[in-house]
């Protein structure tokens, strides 16, 4: 569960054994493993459906909201119809929370972060808020989490999933690149379920976030699922969807993002626009970048992966950094991780080597987004 919110880790068989371990607590593959890397399997080649309704909703509007966004994140805030990633600092200059902004009017905004934080971001958001009023105008902060629930669908048949079941007078074409580009968002309709779209995905395929009123998420999810099964599809966990991720090299706030590191850091500086002004700017840049996010492909044991927090060790045995986040590459057949190492060893080609279950197993860094790096499959047109 996250924060109340139950979550699934991975859709196990209806008719397994009495045997069939549901709850292992092993740092080694469970029973679970091969139904997770089945799902994962089902987004990079068909279609997975994933209950993300546990994500924190905050609604931002007023007079005042415009000034003080571009004041509270990091990043060139989006125009009406689009979104945008980007982050709040704290004074410090380091990762205060990671956000997805959807600007739905001038002075309006949909804000989505992680579900693990709802308190602790609506708490500093509405503290910055109302130290700002005054400077910026009213500001008005309305947490909705509750009020909405999400499903996210990913995969190369996403687009014909929604089709099934879309409400538009050119049901062929309301998903097209040309009517709803990737990182955009808009309103539609699937069955007799108002949605609000959003062109993105966590996963690194084609997709869409389905933000629904939670009164009618039983409604939505009894038309999606067998429009997902006719196409071959599957519903995702949440391991699955973390190793997907790690293949796009997709920080994940409380592993790679927080308090102890700077967005430079993790290595986004496309999400920091450093032309204007924005709280912690300075500390950040005083800071500097004293090392750097990086993905790794791990040839690792043959019955256990990383979790995160494993110890990264260069070829002399020496403590050099540490995983933040560890998992299985469906695409790469090998374990997969990302983590903090100094500047000088932030290159491409990079051999470390990282401690899983007391042994040391060869890894090397590489590309940032080592699947897809082009981003071709996410924009992918029909």
């Amino acid at each position: 569960q996250v924060n109340g919110w139950e979550r699934p880790n991975y859709f196990g068989p209806l008719d397994a054994s009495d045997s069939f371990d549901h709850d292992s607590r092993s740092f080694r593959r469970g029973a679970w493993w091969q139904h997770a890397v089945d799902e994962a399997k089902a987004i990079r080649e068909t279609a997975g459906l994933i209950d993300a309704t546990a994500f924190t909703k905050h609604m931002v509007k007023g007079p005042g909201a415009t000034a003080f966004l571009d004041w509270f994140t990091c990043n060139k805030l989006p125009s009406v119809g689009r979104i945008n990633l980007t982050y709040a600092l704290t004074p410090a200059g380091t990762t205060r929370t990671e956000y997805t902004i959807v600007r739905t009017g001038e002075n309006e905004y949909y804000l989505v972060s992680a579900g693990a934080w709802t308190d602790y971001d609506a708490d500093y958001l509405r503290k910055c808020a109302e130290d700002k009023a005054e400077e910026f105008g009213y500001i008005e902060i309305q947490n909705v989490t509750t009020q909405y629930g999400v499903f996210a669908i990913a995969g190369p048949k996403s687009r014909d999933v929604l089709k099934e079941i879309i409400k538009d007078a050119d049901p062929e074409t309301v998903l097209s690149n040309k009517r709803f580009p990737w990182l955009t968002s808009r309103k539609i309709e699937l069955g007799m379920c108002p949605v609000h779209a959003i062109r993105v995905a966590y996963t690194g395929e084609l997709g869409w976030e389905l933000h629904h009123p939670i009164e009618i998420q039983n409604y939505l999810f009894d038309q999606l699922v067998p429009a997902l099964e006719k196409h071959g599809g599957k519903l995702v966990g949440a391991r699955a969807q973390n190793w997907l991720r790690q293949e796009k090299s997709y920080r994940a706030f409380g592993n790679e993002l927080g308090r102890d590191a700077t967005p430079l850091e993790a290595d986004l500086p496309r999400f920091v626009d450093l032309s204007k002004e924005f709280q912690g700017k300075d500390a950040m840049e005083k800071i500097g970048v004293r090392f750097k996010c990086v993905t790794l492909l791990i040839d690792g044991p043959s019955d256990a992966d990383p979790w995160g927090k494993e110890a990264l060790l260069d070829l002399n045995g020496t403590k050099v950094g540490r995983l933040t986040s560890g998992g299985y590459s469906v695409a790469f057949e090998k374990q997969i991780g990302l983590g903090y190492v100094p500047n000088e060893l932030a290159v491409p080609g990079t051999k470390l080597q990282v401690k899983i279950m007391g042994a040391l197993w060869n890894a090397e860094v590489t590309v940032d987004s080592p699947y897809d790096p082009k981003n071709e499959k996410i924009r992918i047109d029909g």
